[in-house]
């Protein structure tokens, strides 16, 4: 993910709703990551350092099954030789896609906003 990356896409926290019902106890649920708007301007000032997105789509017989987008960490370390170590961790977030379209579109603009892609067939 480069730094530069600037772009609008549609919050991975709330869906674009700018809601999170399960916390409609506070702040009547707004979403903080988007500012309720639904929309995050800049994808990787989101994401922050050390963190990649990736979308995931699964097809089997040319049809659509299901997608996932989410953030995963990871760090660098250097072993004991100097070799350099990508090291993933856990998810950040995750957020299941149900709907080919909304699949389609973020796989059109995944270069342009930074997204890694893979399909699983």
């Amino acid at each position: 993910m480069t730094a530069t990356l600037t772009a609008t896409c549609t919050c991975p926290a709330c869906g674009g709703t700018g809601k999170l019902p399960h916390y409609s106890h506070v702040a009547n649920g707004d979403c903080f990551a988007c500012g309720a708007t639904g929309q995050i301007q800049d994808l990787a000032a989101f994401i922050g350092p050390e963190s990649d997105v990736s979308l995931e789509v699964e097809v089997f017989g040319g049809k659509f099954r299901g997608a996932w987008i989410r953030c995963r960490t990871w760090k660098n370390t250097t072993d004991a030789n100097g070799r350099v170590w990508h090291t993933w961790g856990r998810d950040r977030w995750v957020r299941e896609i149900t709907n080919a379209d909304e699949a389609r579109q973020i796989w059109r603009d995944a270069k342009r906003l930074g997204i890694k892609t893979s399909l699983f067939d």
